[in-house]
């Protein structure tokens, strides 16, 4: 996990520069690539490399860092950064963003035609982990708040058993109606806790109840820089 220096960001413009001028070398990667997969504005990016942004945002350069899987610190802090020929190309995988009308109303998600599709999220994953063409994200609801903020992005598997534990995408057959559960597999049955405060526990019936898909990650969706 990236640890948030004390430093003030704004007396390190230049080494910051610096540093993402490199990474950009040793990656091969152009300002636009980097915009792209993680969806801010290039300009965002550009003023970055260029030193020109005199206040950056600490998520901005979280965001960066986590790309090319180095430290926030490093970005910041002069000489601590040294690039080395270990380092890869990052390529994200790009997740259809589906609303929750669409997922009650789906039946299977290969009846849905994403040839025209328009809202995809980048997701960048560990080496050699790559997500099924089934998947998709979702994004909360203001009622799941404390537990998901608001702008929360669920990456749901379809294909990917779930485990005790794990939070999953129910659709409830009589009403049709789609929540996240987490699931308590107390042998032989297992327990659909609510992720809502105040909401009952259920047990998972086959009859009654469909697991769509199991949540493999959570992002905090960042709004896109101005």
């Amino acid at each position: 996990m990236n640890k948030i220096v004390s430093l003030d960001v704004k007396d390190n413009i230049h080494q910051i520069a610096e540093n993402l001028r490199a990474l950009l070398k040793e990656h091969q990667v152009s300002e636009n690539e980097i915009a792209q997969s993680l969806n801010i504005p290039v300009m965002t990016v550009r003023r970055l490399v260029s030193g020109e942004t005199t206040d950056p945002r600490i998520s901005t350069l979280k965001m960066m860092a986590d790309y090319f899987h180095v430290s926030v610190d490093s970005l910041i802090e002069e000489n601590k950064f040294k690039p080395t020929s270990t380092m890869r190309k990052t390529i994200p995988q790009f997740i259809p963003i589906l609303d929750w009308d669409i997922i009650t109303s789906l039946k299977r998600m290969d009846d849905l035609d994403l040839k025209s599709w328009k809202k995809w999220h980048p997701v960048i994953l560990a080496e050699q982990t790559i997500l099924n063409n089934h998947a998709f994200c979702l994004e909360s609801r203001p009622s799941m708040q404390p537990r998901f903020p608001l702008g929360t992005l669920f990456i749901v598997d379809p294909d990917e058993v779930p485990h005790d534990g794990d939070i999953v995408l129910v659709k409830m057959k009589e009403s049709e109606n789609v929540s996240l559960r987490e699931i308590i597999i107390d042998i032989p049955k297992w327990q659909l806790q609510p992720v809502i405060a105040g909401s009952e526990t259920i047990f998972y019936d086959t009859k009654q109840h469909q697991i769509i898909g199991t949540i493999v990650l959570t992002y905090l969706h960042c709004k896109k820089e101005k």
